[in-house]
C-alpha cells in the first residue's frame, strides 16, 4: 500500500539533523535522498522524467508514490543548484486536466504558499517535510473539493492560462454595472475604455499619438457577474456567455444580444466582478465563423455594411467562434494601490501648480503624479543643462529642452490616464496669460528658493485672497534639513516666518561660513548637495501636500525634517539650539511638526485680516 504523506509538525522540522558547515551540494543531495527513500520509499528520478523540470533549472529530483484522501497519486520532488537556499518544488506527476484543483499549476506543479524559507537553510530535511506538508494539504483540500471557493478569489491565475487571444488592456472604471464601453484595435492590441475621450487622452499620453482624426471606435461590452467564475463556468461558446448573462437576469441578457446583433468585426466582451481581494476582469471574443474561415455559410452575405438585420448578425453571433483573453488593467485603481488606495477618488479630482521643477520641485512633482494626482501643471521658464542630471528626475536625454515641458511630457508617458503640462515661462507671466492655472489649483506648491519670486507671490496671494493654499517647500544649506509649510488663508503668511531678506528665521542647521558654491562662470552659484537628500525632502514635502489634498493638514501647518548628524558633521555643520530643543535633543534624522504663525507686525500682511 502506498505510504500516507504526512504533515510535519513544526517540532519535528526543527528537530532534523542540521547540515554540517561546508557541506556540499551532493552531500546534501545523498542526505535528502536517503531520508525520502526510508521514510516514504521515493526512488530517484531518471533522467527522462528529470528533463521534464530542467528547463526550471531542477538539478535531482525524486518519485513518490503515495496516498491521498485514499487515492494513489505519484509526486516529483526536485530540487535545484541553490537548495536548501532555493525551496523544492512539487508536482504531481501525471498533470490532470487544468484548471483541476486550486494552487496547481499547468505543468502540475504545485504553488505551495507556505513559507518554508522561515526554516533554518542549514536543515534541507525540514525543509523537505515542510513542503512536502503543504503538497499534502492542498492536495487533499483540492481532491475533497473543500478550497473551490480559492480558484474565485485567485481568479487571474487559472482563467490567464487558458487564454488563446492576445492581451487586451483595460482603462474601464473597474465597478458594477453592465454597459457598453469604447474598443480600440491596434497592432499593440485591443484597447477598452469608457468613452473614446479617455481611450484617445491615454494613448496620446503614453505613445505621444492618440487616435486617428475621425477614427470610429468600436464598441465592446462589460458584463458584471455577481462573483467570479469556477472553472467549470469558463465559457467555451458564445451560447456559454448567453447563459452567463442570463443568471443576471432578461436586462443583461437582453443587452448582450442587442450588443450581438451588431454587425461589426468581432465582439468583445469583458467580463468583471468583485473577487475577496478587489475587482478583477477577463474578457472573451465572439469571431463569425465566417470571417474566422470555417464552415462558411452566407453569414450577412446579400447586406450592405452595417445593414443587416440585427436577428440575422445575432444567430450569425450565437454560432461562432469564442477565444479568451487576459486583461491587462492599466486603469488608476489599479496602477496607484492595486484597487487598495482609498484617497484615490479625492487624488484623481485635483490639480496642483508646481512652480519650480528643479532638484526639489520634479521629485515632488512625480511622488505626485505616481500618488495619483489627476493633473498636474509645471512652470519653470529653465531649459535643462547636464550638470542637472545628477539631482533631477529629468536625464541627459532632455538636455536643452524645456524642464517644464520635458517634465511633463515624461510624467504624462509615465501615468498616461493623468494630465500634466507643461508652461516654460515665469509664474508671473502665467498669471497673466493663463489666469485660470493658478485660480482653478487646489494646490500650489512652490520651490522656486528664490525670496524675490517667492516674495511677490505671497504678496499676489495675499491681495487676491489666496483661491488656493499654497505649499511653500526649500532646503537649508548642504541639504541639511528641508521645510515644507502651507499658506492659506489664516495663520501667518510667508514672510511672517522670514527676515526682511527672505532667511527662514527657524532653521535646524548652522554652518560657519557661506556655503554657496561658485561656477567658473558670471554669477552661477549653486548649493552643493546630492540627491539622497534632497529626495528625503521632497518625500517629506510631497507627503504634506497629499495632507493637505486629502482634508489631513490645513492653513499654517510646517514640517522641518533633518537629515542626519554624520552627514552634517562632515560639511562642517552643527545643530542650531532651537533644533536641539525643538527635537528634545534628539536632532538627527528626524522630522518635527510645528505652527506657522502670524506675525501682528509682519510688513507684508499687517494690514491684512488674518
Amino acid at each position: 500500500m502506498s505510504p500516507t504523506l504526512a504533515k510535519p509538525s513544526r517540532k519535528a522540522a526543527t528537530a532534523a539533523m542540521a547540515e554540517a558547515p561546508g557541506a556540499t551540494q551532493s552531500d546534501v543531495e545523498t542526505k535528502v535522498g536517503k531520508w525520502l527513500e526510508t521514510n516514504t520509499g521515493a526512488r530517484p528520478l531518471e533522467e527522462a522524467e528529470l528533463q521534464r523540470y530542467r528547463t526550471k533549472g531542477a538539478r535531482c529530483g525524486w518519485r513518490l508514490d503515495v496516498a491521498i484522501c485514499d487515492h494513489p497519486v505519484a509526486l516529483d520532488l526536485v530540487i535545484d543548484s541553490r537548495f536548501p537556499c532555493s525551496r523544492p518544488r512539487v508536482a504531481l506527476a501525471e498533470p490532470p486536466g487544468y484548471p483541476s484543483y486550486p494552487h496547481v499549476e499547468e505543468d502540475g506543479r504545485l504553488c505551495i504558499i507556505e513559507d518554508s524559507d522561515e526554516l533554518d537553510h542549514s536543515q534541507p530535511i525540514a525543509i523537505v517535510k515542510a513542503v512536502l506538508g503543504g503538497a499534502a494539504k492542498i492536495l487533499e483540500q483540492g481532491m475533497a473539493g473543500t478550497n473551490q471557493a480559492e480558484f474565485q478569489s485567485e481568479f487571474l491565475s487559472y482563467w490567464n492560462p487558458t487564454s488563446n487571444g492576445k492581451s487586451i488592456h483595460s482603462l474601464v472604471d473597474p465597478c458594477g454595472g453592465t454597459r457598453r464601453v469604447k474598443l480600440w484595435r491596434s497592432k499593440a492590441g485591443y484597447f477598452v475604455a469608457e468613452d473614446r475621450a479617455t481611450l484617445n487622452a491615454w494613448l496620446a499620453n503614453r505613445a505621444g499619438k492618440g487616435l486617428p482624426r475621425g477614427a470610429e471606435c468600436s464598441s465592446a461590452l462589460l458584463l458584471w457577474l455577481h462573483q467570479p467564475l469556477l472553472p467549470s463556468e469558463y465559457p467555451d461558446t458564445p451560447e456559454d456567455v448567453r447563459d452567463l448573462a442570463a443568471r443576471l437576469g432578461e436586462p443583461a441578457l437582453s443587452t448582450l444580444d442587442a450588443f450581438l446583433g451588431r454587425d461589426q468585426q468581432d465582439w468583445v466582451i469583458l467580463l468583471g466582478a468583485e473577487a475577496d481581494n478587489g475587482p478583477c476582469i477577463a474578457a472573451v471574443t465572439v469571431l463569425s465563423r465566417k470571417r474566422h474561415g470555417r464552415n462558411r455559410s452566407n453569414g450577412t452575405k446579400g447586406f450592405r455594411k452595417g445593414k443587416a438585420p440585427q436577428a440575422v448578425v445575432l444567430e450569425q453571433a450565437r454560432h461562432g467562434v469564442l477565444l479568451r483573453h487576459r486583461v491587462e488593467r492599466a486603469d488608476p485603481w489599479w496602477v496607484h494601490g492595486r484597487d487598495g488606495n482609498s484617497d484615490l477618488t479625492t487624488l484623481r479630482t485635483s490639480r496642483v501648480v508646481m512652480v519650480g521643477c528643479g532638484s526639489l520641485g520634479s521629485p515632488i512633482a512625480r511622488l505626485l503624479a505616481q500618488a495619483g494626482v489627476g493633473e498636474i501643471d509645471l512652470v519653470d521658464p529653465d531649459q535643462m543643462k547636464l550638470e542637472n542630471t545628477s539631482r533631477h528626475i529629468l536625464g541627459a536625454d532632455t538636455y536643452r529642452q524645456s524642464k517644464a515641458a520635458a517634465l511633463a511630457q515624461r510624467l504624462q508617458r509615465d501615468f498616461p490616464h493623468s494630465r500634466a503640462t507643461g508652461h516654460p515661462t515665469g509664474w508671473q507671466e502665467l498669471a497673466v496669460d493663463h489666469t485660470d492655472v493658478l485660480s482653478q489649483a487646489d494646490l500650489v506648491v512652490s520651490t522656486i528658493g528664490s525670496w524675490s519670486h517667492e516674495a511677490e507671490l505671497n504678496v499676489r496671494q495675499l491681495m487676491t485672497g489666496h483661491p488656493a493654499t499654497v505649499l511653500y517647500a526649500w532646503a537649508e544649506p548642504h541639504a541639511a534639513a528641508g521645510h515644507a509649510v502651507l499658506i492659506g488663508k489664516s495663520g501667518g503668511c510667508l514672510a511672517c516666518g522670514l527676515s526682511s531678506t527672505g532667511q527662514p528665521l527657524f532653521c535646524a542647521a548652522e554652518f560657519p561660513a557661506s556655503t554657496l558654491q561658485r561656477e567658473a562662470a558670471c554669477g552661477n552659484y549653486f548649493q552643493p548637495y546630492g540627491v539622497p537628500e534632497i529626495t528625503a525632502i521632497a518625500s517629506m514635502a510631497a507627503d504634506l501636500a497629499l495632507d493637505h489634498l486629502l482634508d489631513r493638514a490645513g492653513d499654517g501647518v510646517y514640517r522641518i525634517a533633518s537629515g542626519r548628524e554624520p552627514a552634517i558633521g562632515r560639511v562642517g555643520g552643527s545643530w542650531t539650539n532651537d533644533w536641539r530643543a525643538a527635537t528634545q535633543n534628539r536632532p538627527s534624522a528626524t522630522m518635527v511638526e510645528r505652527v506657522w504663525r502670524h506675525d501682528p507686525v509682519c510688513p507684508a500682511c499687517k494690514n491684512c485680516d488674518r
